[in-house]
């Protein structure tokens, strides 16, 4: 875990812990692929065996990390393979019982926060993609070490200069109304997505237009780029934006509207929908997994859907939800508040699945109205913030640390270049601001030199979400303490969500955003994507850009050295500390582990 000390003149370091994430090496191995020089170059995909151990600790431990080159071989084919390192993962080991996997039962799952819809494309929060995970299948998918494998794709290669990509669906996929899977469902499906506001699918509209797609076969198609993107099945494959397949007609829906039936290909189907109250998912007799064998808490691989039922239910109060999954009224609570953490490992009828390395708590700042229309007003605030006492506020210390790496401490990104830097004041002379630095006199002294006339300041805190909820008294005393007039009204998750693209309603949103939503510059909807409260700047942009199109992995790390200098300097979001969900369940659920979005295939219930 990171550890804060204190120099002589106190100002605050920390050391780092290391955590091994294998992101990067699925990017590098896909950009290699698709930028090869040789002519008449074929690309075709090969999955390769991943040796992985799974250990039962808390902390995330290193045995040995070892980076292989890509190897191509050509003659008339390339192959590439891709090797990732052996990691010990930081989440519970599962305990698969004496009697091993069994079906039936109804798997009941407490939401993070209150649901608005079920479809990932139309919203990109955590409690709709939480829910659409299970119905939901991609042509690709992480497996459990955070590689793009195939699910629904059977193969894809590349021309020469990797511009066109052709995939081959695997045959016999039917969707939940029993309709086949073809081409022209994955076509109109991907065009909704691209369409959508996903940060990646925002890169991919800059390469790709409505004319970029042919029908070859049923099964064959074509995806045409206006120049080589390495990264396609690495973006096809995130879980954050998922990429859902739907029946033609369903997918001709406008990204910009919800869809009218919840039809996916997933081992759960979609049954009901009591709004404010549960969503209903029963298992798929016709649904048709892949041969390779199941990988826990993954979404590539075997999938076998053991319960007869998962619910997920929307209970608002934290100590009602934990004293349920203590009483068995239900099996899981996703991202539970860190309060109860000691008290959920000090059960023998629960046990807490962590996840990491984890998400960052964030301060969305909308530059829409004053006083975060000016950089003034929006440096003041980062100046006078204490990351702790936020951080605190969430619970234990060791389960989140201060890390001023944007695209989180422990990943192959991590730097903390750019996080304090100097600005100018209004007498001419100049002051360090920057991350963390808690200088509550200077920030009055930027707010006073800002336009800011006094205008309320809203803050959007939802009342019902336990890695978030905390995070909103804390910023509303450190704003009034500042001089901004502010207020926080008490309301739910699913009326924040909705209050975000009316940009006059809100001057500020407390939130959070994942390492396996925005761990990499492809996908980072703070520089990218539809949403209003993102701080627009070409120079973010041109870099996300560049970043796409370099092979390089050290020109890449340059990139992101420099998206970061310009984040934090033109002060994007608020970003504070790093945490770790947590994830309890009762010990009755076999098989449960959290490598990004919690996945309930391949797990069953034991009793």
């Amino acid at each position: 875990m990171a550890r804060v000390e204190f120099l002589e003149n106190g100002e605050k370091i920390m050391r780092r812990f290391l955590i091994p994430v294998v992101l990067l090496t699925a990017l590098i191995a896909l950009f290699a692929a698709a930028c090869s020089a040789e002519p008449e170059v074929i690309v075709e995909e090969k999955i390769v065996e991943v040796e992985k151990e799974v250990v039962r600790e808390v902390e995330v431990e290193v045995e040995k990390v070892i980076e292989k080159e890509v190897v191509v071989e050509v003659e008339k084919l390339v192959e590439v393979e891709v090797e990732t390192e052996k990691i010990l993962v930081a989440t519970p080991t599962p305990d698969v019982g004496t009697s091993g996997p069994q079906s039936g039962g109804d798997l009941k799952v407490v939401s993070q926060g209150s649901i608005s819809t079920i479809d990932p494309v139309f919203s990109l929060f955590y409690v709709v993609n939480a829910v659409a995970t299970q119905i939901y299948e991609g042509m690709y998918g992480w497996d459990g070490n955070l590689n793009p494998q195939s699910r629904l794709a059977d193969s894809f290669s590349t021309n020469a200069d990797g511009t066109v990509f052709t995939f081959t669906l695997r045959d016999g996929i039917k969707f939940h109304d029993g309709s086949d899977l073809d081409s022209g469902d994955a076509i109109a499906s991907i065009k909704r997505w691209r369409d959508g506001g996903s940060p990646a699918a925002g890169v991919v509209r800059r390469f790709t237009g409505d004319e970029a797609f042919s029908v070859v076969d049923d099964l064959t198609f074509t995806w045409t780029f206006d120049e080589p993107l390495g990264s396609v099945i690495f973006i096809m494959g995130l879980p954050a934006g998922l990429m859902p397949m739907w029946p033609e007609e369903v997918a001709n829906t406008p990204f910009t509207e919800p869809v009218p039936q919840n039809i996916g290909t997933g081992a759960y189907k979609f049954v009901e929908w009591l709004q404010g109250d549960r969503v209903v998912l029963e298992r798929y007799d016709g649904y048709s997994s892949r041969s390779e064998p199941a990988e826990t808490g993954a979404y590539a691989g075997g999938n076998t859907a053991y319960h007869d039922t998962i619910t997920f239910l929307e209970i608002p109060d934290e100590e009602t939800k934990i004293a349920g999954l203590e009483t068995g009224e239900w099996d899981v609570v996703d991202g539970a508040a860190f309060d109860f953490y000691q008290r959920l490992m000090d059960n023998p009828d629960t046990d807490v699945a962590v996840y990491k390395p984890g998400n960052r708590s964030n301060v969305y700042l909308n530059p829409q109205i004053p006083p975060f229309s000016y950089l003034k007003g929006r440096q003041a605030l980062m100046t006078g913030i204490d990351v702790e006492d936020f951080m605190f506020a969430l619970g234990p210390s060791d389960l989140w640390i201060v890390c001023p790496a944007l695209y989180f401490c422990g990943s192959p990104l991590e730097t903390d270049i750019g996080h304090r830097f100097e600005v100018e004041l209004a007498d001419g002379s100049t002051a360090t601001i920057g991350y963390d630095v808690n200088n509550m006199d200077l920030a009055t002294q930027l707010l006073n030199e800002s336009d800011y006339q006094g205008e309320t300041t809203v803050i959007l805190n939802p009342t019902d979400y336990g890695t978030i909820t905390p995070l909103g008294p804390v910023l509303k005393a450190v704003m009034a303490d500042i001089g901004y007039n502010v207020e926080m009204p008490a309301i739910d998750w699913a009326t924040v969500t909705s209050m975000f693209g009316n940009t006059d309603s809100y001057s500020l949103a407390t939130d959070w955003y994942a390492h396996w939503s925005s761990g990499n510059p492809i996908n980072d909807h703070l520089i990218s994507g539809t949403l209003d409260f993102i701080i627009r700047d070409e120079d973010l942009i041109n870099l996300q850009l560049e970043f796409v199109r370099e092979a390089d992995a050290s020109k890449r790390f340059e990139i992101v050295e420099q998206l970061q200098i310009h984040r934090w300097t033109k002060v994007t979001s608020l970003s504070l500390g790093q945490f770790f969900p947590i994830v309890p369940f009762t010990s009755d659920l076999k098989g449960f582990e959290v490598r990004a979005i919690p996945f309930y295939v391949n797990t069953w219930l034991e009793r």
